[in-house]
């Protein structure tokens, strides 16, 4: 096996890896997962409420900033008074819905 393809292998296991985003847990079904999912979110939610915080300068962007997903993260050259924000409390409530998960059984 030549370099090249070793590093090939690899770049392909990392890829998958990072797209393994759900939880698991044997002899679990899908809707028993999501129920899980929504009550650890809530528990998180409930926990860490979203602080929302207002991201970068006062100033009208030439470009809008859309938030399709709701979770807008204003870009420099984008931020306009009073819109863009970040949620500060995101980061804590992701690693208690981690929490919650593992402690009912579940791996990421």
């Amino acid at each position: 096996m030549t370099f090249r393809n070793i590093v090939l292998i690899g770049t392909a296991a990392l890829s998958l890896a990072a797209c393994a985003t759900e939880y698991t847990r044997p002899d679990t079904s899908e809707a028993q997962r999501k129920k899980d999912l929504e009550e650890c979110q809530d528990i998180a939610y409930g926990k860490n409420p979203g602080d929302w915080t207002p991201d970068g300068p006062d100033y009208q962007a030439r470009n809008s900033v859309g938030c399709p997903s709701g979770d807008c993260q204003a870009k420099p050259g984008q931020a306009v008074h009073g819109s863009p924000s970040v949620d500060m409390n995101r980061a804590d409530r992701e690693r208690a819905v981690l929490a919650c998960m593992e402690s009912r059984g579940y791996s990421y």
